[in-house]
């Protein structure tokens, strides 16, 4: 299992040798022996020697469980090297149960601790649980009910690496189909949205940190198939129409759609629709023009990338819908208006080298300009002149040598040239018709 640094753990919670409990029913015997051994056992703890801290640690949990907070600080860390130094199953099963006992008594005897709640004690029980080899329970479902406990009283504060361990043993359980699809990605959009919420949160010095857990998590949960446009449909499409006015609820849905690659499906297009009415964004726009796209109605599908580029703060994202207009026009005829959109896409990312494969290819296919068969070959050499320029991007780089091999041959030959001394090599010579581009006549 990949596992990262969780945000908050057992080990970074606050020592207090001060917070001694009142155990009634304790005598002064008792009381006496305990703090004995709270004692002992603190000072082979605090410098990580659990071995022998062991033996006064039982002790004093066992005998004065409300003594100090230092045996539920301590106590787990003690367990769980006693677990690891044990080769009997049998004990190490029996420790197994220790562990959930102490951390049951920590949130009996200091529940109420406004650091470390019961919420947190229970989440922090359920991580221990899941990276345990020992639980009779192979697929930890009871730590996937104490998770959702947590979840439900803590919400946007549940600790991130929780977070991921709990799509983890969700994960499992939808495999395992000890849960339904429905489950699964309801666990899917609770997590993500407490996610988003922290990685959108400006005070949270943690975002980053949340962002590679919900990158995780998606990869986790895209590796199930069950985030799929079918299953997606089959679940939202009975809810879509009443939740219509609901932006919140439609912009969450367009965003699990769009992670899990889900973006031409009948719901995302009626989302985005609907979303697109109380208020455009740059996703809405975007669905609207996939829909229409669709339903080969270019021109309105054009109509919502332009209304795209100018939602969009990214000149990446405005470069990628340029282009996409650009392949829309020359599906409709028009070149000119192709190749337009085409050279803004490169104003905003002028590196990338695919605009200029569609401008070659323009100009290749527009040999009619010219009724003369010599000068009609002359567009070759200005698309060729376009392969060369998007040959100096690497991702388009085999193309454009393809293109290039394939129309050099095209090339108007020696003796066309002959009849036209206007052609000669080396001279400048300024392709016609909607092209109008100046080249080198070779």
């Amino acid at each position: 299992m990949k596992t990262m640094k969780l945000l908050m753990g057992a080990a970074a919670m606050a020592l207090s040798l001060n917070a001694v409990g009142q155990a009634e029913t304790a005598s002064d015997e008792v009381r006496e022996q305990c703090k004995a051994n709270s004692s002992m056992f603190y000072q082979f703890a605090k410098v990580g020697n659990y071995s022998d801290a062991y033996q006064p640690w039982f002790q004093l949990y066992n005998n004065c469980p409300d003594y100090t907070k230092n045996i539920y600080i301590f106590g787990p860390d003690i367990v769980k090297a006693k677990i690891k130094a044990e080769t009997d199953e049998a004990k190490k099963q029996e420790l197994t149960d220790l562990l959930l006992k102490v951390y049951d008594s920590r949130m009996q005897h200091y529940g109420n601790d406004k650091n470390y709640p019961t919420a947190v004690i229970r989440y922090i029980k359920a991580n221990d649980y899941v990276y345990l080899t020992t639980p009779k329970d192979a697929y930890k479902k009871e730590a996937y009910g104490w998770y959702n406990q947590s979840i439900g009283e803590l919400g946007n504060k549940m600790d991130a690496g929780a977070l991921q361990n709990y799509m983890y043993v969700a994960t499992n359980l939808y495999k395992g189909k000890m849960i339904t699809v429905e489950e699964f990605i309801g666990d899917y959009n609770k997590t993500a949205d407490i996610l988003n919420a922290q990685i959108a949160d400006t005070t949270n010095a943690n975002a980053a940190t949340v962002a590679q857990v919900k990158n995780y998590i998606d990869q986790l949960a895209a590796s199930t198939g069950a985030l799929n446009g079918k299953t997606l449909d089959n679940i939202y499409a009975s809810q879509i129409d009443g939740k219509k006015a609901d932006l919140d609820y439609l912009t969450n849905l367009l965003n699990l759609y769009k992670s899990v690659g889900a973006v031409q499906t009948p719901v995302y297009y009626k989302a985005s629709e609907y979303a697109y009415k109380i208020r455009p964004t740059e996703e809405s726009a975007v669905g609207l023009a996939g829909k229409y796209q669709n339903e080969k109605d270019y021109v309105k599908a054009i109509y919502y990338l332009e209304g795209a580029i100018g939602l969009s703060t990214s000149n990446d994202k405005k470069a990628d819908y340029e282009l996409q207009i650009a392949y829309l026009e020359r599906t409709r005829g028009m070149k000119s208006e192709a190749r337009a959109h085409a050279r803004k896409s490169l104003e905003y990312a002028p590196s990338q080298g695919e605009p200029h494969l569609l401008i070659g290819d323009l100009y290749a296919s527009s040999t009619g300009i010219y009724s003369d068969p010599v000068l009609a070959k002359t567009v070759y050499w200005v698309a060729v002149d376009e392969y060369q320029k998007a040959k100096q991007d690497p991702s388009c780089a085999s193309k454009a040598q393809g293109r290039i091999n394939k129309y050099s041959s095209l090339f108007p030959a020696d003796n066309d040239i002959f009849m036209h001394p206007d052609l000669n090599k080396g001279q400048s010579y300024t392709v016609g018709g909607w092209i109008g581009v100046s080249t080198t006549c070779r």
